[in-house]
Formats: C-alpha cells, sequence, structure tokens
C-alpha cells in the first residue's frame, strides 16, 4: 500500500530519526564511559585520602607514645646512676660489651625495659654497639618462636640506622624482625661522651582502622589499596596477598593504573591499583548499555512514526499523492473517464472527495449537453418557422429575426464544442 510515497518520503524520514537518536545515544554513551572513570577515579582518591587520614592520626597518637615512653626509659637510666661500657660477654650467640647502668650489667638482665613496657606498654630495649653493628642485649621483643630477640642486630638498611649510625636520634616507623614498628631511638652515650650503644621503645603497628579502611576500598572487580613498604605489602585488604600486590606495583606489562601517595615521616607509601582493562570494561558495559537503549528508543519512535505517517496521512489522502495529482491533472484537462481509484475505507479522504467532484462534473456535463441538444433542436425549428412564415413579413423586420436565430445558433454551437471536450 503507498509503496511510492512510504519508501521516498515516510521510510528517510523514519531512518533519518533512527539515525539522529542513535548517533546521540552513541555520543552520551562516550560521555557516560568518561564519566565512570571519572568515579573510579573520585574513588580511588576518596580512598587514599581517607587511609591518609588514618597514618596522619596515628602517626600523631603514637608519636606522642613513643616519645612518652622514651622519656621513661631514659629517666630510668639517669636515676640509676647513667650508662657506662662493660666488659666482653656473650648473649644469644654474640659477643658484645656489656652495658652498666648503675655498675649492673645488663646483658639478660631485663628489669628496666620491662619496668617501661609495663607502664606504657610497647616495647624496649638496650642494644651495645659492636663497631658498625648494634646488637640487642636487653628486649622484650620477642622472636617468632616466642623467645626475647637477645643477640639479634639493628638491621642496617632502615633509615634508623643511618641516623644512629651518624650518633643522631631517630623516631619514625621502622621493622624489626619482619613487622612494621612506631619507634623511637636514642644513642646512649657513657658519661665521657662516648656512644655505647642505643635505647629504644617501640609500638608495633596494629591499625585495625586502617585494617577497616582498606577493607572498603574495593576498586572495580580486583584493585585494591595498599601500603608498602620499599615495595614490601605493609598493609592490604583481605582479597589480595602480598605477593598480588608486588606483581600489580610492579606493573611490568603496563596493563594495570598506578597510583602513589608518600608518607614521608613512616617511609611508606600508599599505592593504589586497578586494572585499565576493567575500567575500559566498566565504561563500555554503560557506554553499551546507553547506546543500544538509544538504538532501541529510536527504532520504537520511528516504526511509530511510519506507521502513524501511513495511517494518518496516506489514509488521509486516500491513496498516492502522486497518483492523486495525476488524476486532478486529467479532470483538469477535461478527461472525466478516468477511474479514481480510492484505497481505504476513508469517506472523507482527497482521494473519495476527488471521485465525488468527479461524478458531480460528470453529472453537471451531461445536462448541459442534453439542455444544448434540445435548445439546438428548437432553433431548427425556430428557422424552418421563421422561413414559411418570412413571406408575409417585411424585408428588414424578417432580417433581424435571421440574425438573432443565426446568434442563437452560434451560441449554442460553442456551447457544444465547450462541452464536448469532456469525456464521459
Amino acid at each position: 500500500m503507498f509503496r511510492g510515497f512510504k519508501f521516498q518520503v515516510v521510510l528517510p524520514v523514519a531512518a533519518i530519526t533512527l539515525l539522529l537518536i542513535s548517533l546521540s545515544a552513541i555520543g552520551f554513551s562516550i560521555w557516560a564511559m568518561q564519566q565512570e572513570q571519572s568515579v573510579v577515579r573520585q574513588e580511588v582518591a576518596d580512598n587514599v585520602t581517607s587511609i591518609q587520614g588514618v597514618f596522619v592520626t596515628t602517626a600523631a597518637l603514637m608519636q606522642d607514645r613513643t616519645r612518652a615512653s622514651m622519656a621513661l626509659l631514659e629517666e630510668q637510666i639517669k636515676v640509676r646512676g647513667g650508662a657506662e661500657k662493660g666488659a666482653a660477654v656473650s648473649i644469644g650467640g654474640k659477643t658484645v660489651n656489656d652495658i652498666l647502668i648503675g655498675g649492673k650489667g645488663q646483658a639478660g638482665d631485663f628489669g628496666i625495659v620491662d619496668y617501661v613496657t609495663r607502664l606504657n606498654k610497647g616495647t624496649a630495649t638496650i642494644f651495645s654497639k659492636d663497631g658498625d653493628h648494634f646488637v640487642r642485649i636487653s628486649t622484650n621483643v620477642m622472636k617468632d618462636d616466642g623467645t626475647r630477640a637477645v643477640g639479634t642486630e639493628l638491621n642496617n638498611t632502615t633509615q634508623a640506622y643511618a641516623q644512629l649510625k651518624s650518633q643522631r636520634p631517630f623516631y619514625g616507623v621502622v621493622d624489626i624482625l619482619g613487622n612494621p614498628y612506631f619507634t623511637a631511638y636514642e644513642p646512649l652515650l657513657s658519661k665521657n661522651g662516648e656512644a655505647i650503644g642505643i635505647a629504644y621503645v617501640g609500638y608495633k603497628a596494629e591499625l585495625p582502622v586502617l585494617s577497616q579502611a582498606l577493607e572498603q576500598s574495593h576498586l572495580l572487580k580486583s584493585g585494591f589499596v595498599a601500603v608498602v613498604d620499599n615495595s614490601k605489602a605493609r598493609y592490604m585488604p583481605s582479597w589480595v596477598t602480598a605477593e598480588q600486590v608486588q606483581q600489580a606495583t610492579d606493573n611490568k606489562d603496563g596493563s594495570w593504573v598506578i597510583n602513589r601517595l608518600p608518607l614521608a615521616e613512616w617511609g611508606l607509601t600508599i599505592v593504589s591499583a586497578y586494572p585499565a582493562a576493567e575500567l575500559r570494561a566498566e565504561g563500555r558495559k554503560i557506554g553499551y548499555g546507553v547506546a543500544l537503549a538509544g538504538v532501541v528508543l529510536g527504532a520504537a519512535i520511528s516504526l511509530t512514526l511510519f506507521f502513524l505517517l501511513d495511517r494518518k496521512v496516506l489514509h488521509l489522502l486516500g491513496g498516492e499523492p502522486r497518483v492523486a495529482a495525476d488524476y486532478m491533472k486529467k479532470i483538469a484537462d477535461g478527461d472525466l473517464a478516468v477511474d479514481v481509484a480510492i484505497v481505504g475505507e476513508q469517506s472523507d479522504s482527497l482521494m473519495a472527495s476527488l471521485k465525488v467532484m468527479q461524478l458531480k462534473l460528470k453529472n453537471l456535463v451531461s445536462a448541459v449537453r442534453g439542455g444544448a441538444a434540445e435548445v439546438s433542436e428548437q432553433s431548427h425549428k425556430f428557422e424552418t418557422a421563421f422561413a414559411t412564415f418570412q413571406s408575409d413579413r417585411k424585408e428588414a423586420s424578417s432580417q433581424e429575426m435571421v440574425r438573432q436565430a443565426k446568434g442563437i445558433s452560434r451560441t449554442l454551437s460553442f456551447l457544444e464544442k465547450s462541452v464536448g471536450r469532456f469525456r464521459l
């Protein structure tokens, strides 16, 4: 039905509508992908800020605690008579110089360190200097087997070691036997100013608030936020291992998006990481969903438009617009015999009205033709009758009547020609 108009007008309009809506949907989907990436980046920033806040708050609290404990330890050394270098002793498999406090050797004696921790919690240690090494001779830092870590050395790769080797104090986070501690180190000097060891206090860095913050730092499906120390994972959420953190932060294949925020006062770094492929996939999922919804909506609108034009416009016309124009041209040229085809049942359509007009014109022309024929016949009778009585009339009057009769005849002849051009 109405194939020409549908495919020349209605279908192009519907197709253009579908194209415009689809292009708009695709453009919106690209914007949605970019928005999703912005959301993920904002989540990363929020998580890092939260974790940084935990560290800053904890650092302030722990710094106060370590300073208070160090003040207590130094006070105990001072009130007991100060520290002096003692004779060589063997402890924990190491031979080092003992340290005398108030004349009492501290190697294997834990009275002072336990007193400090009994009051302020945490851990305390007295180190003896052995060349460039510092060995624990009195401590309540425990090894994994549950024994005191006497005879073990201060890690010489930490910032604390570098400071203490130059006889400068250190306050910060260091690794002690594989675990991070909030620490305070002060050089231990004899009465003559000789560096004979180190006084230490510290608290194991167990941060439940930090753990909770890390557990809530899920980025996409497998992304995470962790805290590392020289690339070694110190704190991480439960769904990743230290090896996975290491592998992701190395990022050898460049497949991860890595952000780092140094915590200089702790010697640690907050690392956020998530796979770039997951970010793109999440953006595509949203973008494709929006694009698909736009295409479906565009198709629905286009189909609705298509059928509305078909039912409303074409049915109102009652036929193809081009065919209707041809019919009107033929009727205007006098061809009333053309067969006007009407499509549909709309009695008030253009084609139906055109057919009614055609029928009325046919009736009118037929009536005029009949009347013209009758008048022509009466005219001929008049001329015959006039010829019969012509001899009884005056010449001038007779001639006038002849002219009038011929005028009527010419008028009728013109009317017949005019009506004759219509084909019924």
